[in-house]
Protein backbone atom coordinates (compact mmCIF):
# COMPACT_ATOMS: atom_id res chain seq x y z
CA UNK A 1 0.00 0.00 0.00
CA UNK A 2 2.88 2.12 0.47
CA UNK A 3 3.99 2.76 -3.19
CA UNK A 4 -0.30 3.68 -3.79
CA UNK A 5 0.31 6.46 -0.98
CA UNK A 6 3.57 7.44 -2.76
CA UNK A 7 1.97 8.10 -6.02
CA UNK A 8 -1.14 9.72 -3.87
CA UNK A 9 1.20 12.36 -2.11
CA UNK A 10 2.10 14.76 -5.39
CA UNK A 11 -1.20 14.20 -6.91
CA UNK A 12 -2.96 15.58 -3.64
CA UNK A 13 -0.02 18.31 -3.62
CA UNK A 14 -1.05 19.11 -7.84
CA UNK A 15 -4.73 19.14 -7.01
CA UNK A 16 -4.34 21.41 -3.99
CA UNK A 17 -2.09 24.04 -6.40
CA UNK A 18 -4.31 23.89 -9.03
CA UNK A 19 -7.09 24.56 -6.80
CA UNK A 20 -5.47 27.61 -5.48
CA UNK A 21 -4.40 28.62 -8.93
CA UNK A 22 -7.70 28.42 -10.04
CA UNK A 23 -8.93 30.35 -7.23
CA UNK A 24 -5.98 33.04 -6.98
CA UNK A 25 -6.77 33.50 -10.77
CA UNK A 26 -10.63 34.16 -10.41
CA UNK A 27 -9.72 36.52 -7.68
CA UNK A 28 -7.82 38.41 -9.86
CA UNK A 29 -10.59 38.46 -12.39
CA UNK A 30 -12.97 39.99 -10.35
CA UNK A 31 -10.44 42.75 -8.94
CA UNK A 32 -9.64 43.53 -12.84
CA UNK A 33 -12.75 43.62 -14.98
CA UNK A 34 -10.53 43.49 -18.09
CA UNK A 35 -9.34 39.87 -17.41
CA UNK A 36 -11.39 37.09 -18.52
CA UNK A 37 -13.78 35.40 -16.22
CA UNK A 38 -13.77 32.42 -14.32
CA UNK A 39 -17.35 31.42 -13.61
CA UNK A 40 -16.36 27.84 -13.39
CA UNK A 41 -13.97 28.52 -10.70
CA UNK A 42 -16.20 27.92 -7.79
CA UNK A 43 -17.48 24.57 -9.15
CA UNK A 44 -14.05 23.76 -9.74
CA UNK A 45 -12.43 24.41 -6.57
CA UNK A 46 -15.41 22.06 -5.34
CA UNK A 47 -14.74 19.28 -7.10
CA UNK A 48 -11.08 19.36 -6.32
CA UNK A 49 -11.24 19.65 -2.74
CA UNK A 50 -13.20 17.02 -2.96
CA UNK A 51 -11.35 14.51 -4.65
CA UNK A 52 -8.70 15.77 -2.46
CA UNK A 53 -10.86 14.72 0.71
CA UNK A 54 -11.39 11.26 -0.95
CA UNK A 55 -7.75 10.54 -1.77
CA UNK A 56 -6.35 12.15 1.73
CA UNK A 57 -8.48 9.91 3.45
CA UNK A 58 -6.07 6.96 2.22
CA UNK A 59 -2.88 8.62 2.85
CA UNK A 60 -4.04 9.64 6.05
CA UNK A 61 -5.25 5.93 7.55
CA UNK A 62 -1.79 4.49 5.65
CA UNK A 63 0.06 6.79 7.40
CA UNK A 64 -1.93 6.62 10.89
CA UNK A 65 -3.06 10.05 11.19
CA UNK A 66 -6.52 9.88 10.28
CA UNK A 67 -8.50 10.43 13.61
CA UNK A 68 -9.62 7.97 16.18
CA UNK A 69 -10.53 7.65 20.30
CA UNK A 70 -8.52 4.97 21.44
CA UNK A 71 -8.98 5.99 25.40
CA UNK A 72 -11.56 3.36 26.12
CA UNK A 73 -9.63 0.58 24.03
CA UNK A 74 -6.35 1.53 25.47
CA UNK A 75 -7.45 1.00 28.92
CA UNK A 76 -8.78 -2.85 28.12
CA UNK A 77 -6.40 -6.11 28.80
CA UNK A 78 -4.62 -6.72 25.87
CA UNK A 79 -6.85 -10.28 24.56
CA UNK A 80 -10.21 -7.64 24.81
CA UNK A 81 -7.88 -4.53 22.87
CA UNK A 82 -7.21 -6.86 20.32
CA UNK A 83 -10.64 -8.22 20.13
CA UNK A 84 -11.97 -4.80 20.10
CA UNK A 85 -9.79 -3.69 17.35
CA UNK A 86 -10.74 -6.81 15.24
CA UNK A 87 -14.24 -5.69 14.95
CA UNK A 88 -13.76 -1.84 14.93
CA UNK A 89 -11.49 -2.88 11.35
CA UNK A 90 -13.96 -5.30 10.51
CA UNK A 91 -16.99 -2.44 10.79
CA UNK A 92 -14.72 -0.10 8.89
CA UNK A 93 -14.33 -3.03 6.20
CA UNK A 94 -18.02 -2.62 5.43
CA UNK A 95 -18.07 1.05 5.83
CA UNK A 96 -15.25 1.38 2.99
CA UNK A 97 -17.60 -1.55 1.02
CA UNK A 98 -20.95 0.86 1.27
CA UNK A 99 -18.94 3.43 -0.21
CA UNK A 100 -17.12 1.56 -2.98
CA UNK A 101 -21.33 -0.52 -3.75
CA UNK A 102 -22.76 3.14 -3.71
CA UNK A 103 -20.18 5.11 -5.00
CA UNK A 104 -20.54 2.91 -8.00
CA UNK A 105 -24.32 3.05 -8.12
CA UNK A 106 -24.35 7.37 -7.91
CA UNK A 107 -21.34 7.16 -10.93
CA UNK A 108 -23.71 5.27 -12.92
CA UNK A 109 -26.74 6.98 -11.91
CA UNK A 110 -25.42 10.43 -12.99
CA UNK A 111 -23.84 9.29 -16.04
CA UNK A 112 -25.39 11.77 -18.44
CA UNK A 113 -25.92 14.91 -16.45
CA UNK A 114 -23.61 17.50 -16.27
CA UNK A 115 -21.68 19.99 -13.84
CA UNK A 116 -23.98 23.27 -14.20
CA UNK A 117 -20.52 25.48 -15.39
CA UNK A 118 -17.72 23.46 -16.48
CA UNK A 119 -20.61 20.92 -18.10
CA UNK A 120 -18.29 17.44 -17.22
CA UNK A 121 -20.04 14.41 -16.63
CA UNK A 122 -20.31 13.93 -12.86
CA UNK A 123 -19.47 10.70 -12.57
CA UNK A 124 -16.82 12.03 -12.82
CA UNK A 125 -16.98 13.62 -9.90
CA UNK A 126 -19.14 10.99 -8.08
CA UNK A 127 -15.67 8.67 -9.01
CA UNK A 128 -14.06 9.79 -5.61
CA UNK A 129 -16.51 7.80 -3.53
CA UNK A 130 -15.86 4.36 -4.65
CA UNK A 131 -12.35 5.30 -5.04
CA UNK A 132 -11.86 6.18 -1.30
CA UNK A 133 -13.70 3.34 -0.45
CA UNK A 134 -11.22 1.08 -1.96
CA UNK A 135 -8.15 3.20 -0.54
CA UNK A 136 -9.81 2.90 2.69
CA UNK A 137 -10.87 -1.02 2.10
CA UNK A 138 -7.52 -1.91 0.68
CA UNK A 139 -5.46 -0.24 3.73
CA UNK A 140 -7.84 -1.65 6.76
CA UNK A 141 -7.84 -4.79 5.10
CA UNK A 142 -3.93 -5.13 5.42
CA UNK A 143 -4.07 -4.16 8.67
CA UNK A 144 -7.01 -6.19 10.01
CA UNK A 145 -4.33 -9.02 8.54
CA UNK A 146 -1.62 -7.87 10.73
CA UNK A 147 -3.72 -7.83 13.92
CA UNK A 148 -4.95 -11.04 12.96
CA UNK A 149 -1.50 -12.70 12.10
CA UNK A 150 -0.24 -10.94 15.80
CA UNK A 151 1.97 -8.52 14.02
CA UNK A 152 0.12 -5.60 15.23
CA UNK A 153 -1.46 -4.61 18.60
CA UNK A 154 -4.37 -2.55 16.22
CA UNK A 155 -5.83 0.98 16.43
CA UNK A 156 -3.07 2.27 19.01
CA UNK A 157 0.05 1.17 17.02
CA UNK A 158 1.82 3.33 14.99
CA UNK A 159 1.09 3.91 11.26
CA UNK A 160 -2.74 1.17 11.38
CA UNK A 161 -5.38 3.76 12.96
CA UNK A 162 -8.54 2.72 11.45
Amino acid sequence: MSYVVKILKPVIVFLFLTMTLITFAATLARLFPSLPSFYWAGEATRYLNFWITCLGIGVALHMGTHFSLTIVVDMLPAPLRRAAAIISHVGVLVLAAVLIQFGIQMMTWNFDQLSAAMEIPMSYVYAGIPVCGALVFAQTAVSLVRIVLGKDEGPAAEGMAP
